[in-house]
């Protein structure tokens, strides 16, 4: 059973210039900057005529001629030079090189948007959405005024859900325009959390109430990072905060219900459960976390049903379909219905094969040592 994501959590909202994704999903880099930066480098050279021409031969897209007349004047001129370079080998898909040479920029151009987008292109060229995202964002968050980066992060995003078993799993969302602070911060939080800097994401997600005390998404998120970190307590405080918002946030009862749950108060747990059901009744996970918690209160039969009556429900969830299976699977184990306990283990692990590791389903699903000792008797 795990604290559920699936409350309002817009990862971060990122603009910028260099790079334009089209409809067509072509990348256009702009030479802004470029022109700038060779103009520079070649004013303390004697071939002033080479200024016109290199830039020429790059909007003539000979890149690799442009890279042979740059090395000319390398060895004097990295810092004013690199980044034509980075833009050179960006075009020419030899995206790690473009990503150091960028990073040489980086040092002297600080935080520069630009730069940023670059690099997040350079990565989505070789397929690493993730890092893509990532300088996606922080080139917003150097300026965010700049709207290009945001199709971008959404292009990427678009990319990487696509890939196999991400869509089902998948702890970001694509971005939408908004403008409101609580928003952004909320946004900025999440980024924060999925970096694994947890410090700023709390500070982001605080930063988001201090702006708005009606901000509830930014209750529950904390009350998520708080969740998973154990600390129960805190994190009931900050769900309870959140009711007195609204009392109409299904979201809300699920990861009310499952804070209860370890805290082993299993009657207002059930009575959360139930709360979120009554407010969505098509909303799978409290089904399965009903399954869960009336196997702890040895009610075998309405564990069973809850299981199945989840697994009705979800049409997309392959984890959590994976788990209501799992515990269907004990369930059919201890009634002594083996082979249908070894059917059921076998779809579970089919449609997540974490089924099978012990460390996910102890951190991860937070399952109890007799579910776990139960889980590994069926063969």
């Amino acid at each position: 059973m795990k604290i559920n994501r699936t409350f309002k959590k817009i990862v971060i909202l990122t603009s910028l210039l260099v790079v334009q994704f089209m409809n067509n999903g072509h990348l256009i880099f702009a030479q802004d900057l470029s022109k700038d930066l060779s103009k520079d480098a070649f004013k303390d050279v004697s071939y002033e005529s080479d200024i016109e021409y290199v830039l020429t031969k790059y909007i003539l897209a000979e890149y690799e001629e442009v890279i042979r007349l740059l090395n000319k004047y390398f060895i004097n001129h990295q810092q004013e030079l690199a980044y034509l370079y980075g833009l050179c080998y960006l075009k020419l898909n030899m995206n790690k090189i473009a990503i150091d040479y960028f990073s040489v920029t980086l040092k002297e151009h600080e935080n520069n948007y630009e730069i940023l987008n670059n690099i997040g292109a350079a990565y989505y060229q070789d397929g690493d959405y993730i890092n893509a995202m990532k300088y996606f964002h922080l080139s917003f968050v150097s300026n965010p005024d700049y709207e290009v980066a945001q199709r971008n992060y959404n292009a990427a995003y678009g990319n990487w859900s696509s890939q196999k078993g991400n869509r089902e799993t998948s702890p970001i969302s694509p971005l939408i325009q908004f403008s409101e602070k609580p928003t952004m911060y909320n946004s900025l939080g999440w980024f924060y959390y999925y970096s694994g800097d947890f410090h700023n994401a709390i500070y982001y997600f605080k930063k988001s109430i201090n702006e708005d005390a009606e901000y509830q998404f930014s209750y529950i998120a904390l009350a998520y990072l708080y969740c998973e970190g154990n600390n129960y307590e805190t994190a009931l405080s900050y769900l309870k905060e959140a009711e007195k918002i609204d009392e109409k946030t299904p979201d809300l009862y699920n990861n009310m219900g499952i804070v209860y749950y370890h805290l082993s108060d299993f009657k207002n747990s059930e009575n959360a459960f139930k709360k979120a059901i009554s407010l969505n009744n098509q909303f799978a996970e409290p089904y399965n976390n009903l399954g869960f918690l009336y196997f702890d209160m040895d009610k075998l039969n309405l564990s069973e049903e809850y299981f199945k009556k989840s697994i009705e429900l979800n049409l997309d969830n392959k984890r959590l379909k994976a788990e209501s299976m799992g515990g269907l699977a004990i369930i059919n184990f201890l009634n002594k219905n083996i082979i249908q306990a070894r059917i059921y283990k076998e779809s579970s692990a089919r449609l997540e094969y974490n089924m099978n590791n012990i460390k996910y389903l102890t951190n991860m699903l937070k399952w109890t040592n007799k579910m776990i000792e139960v889980w590994g008797n069926i063969r």
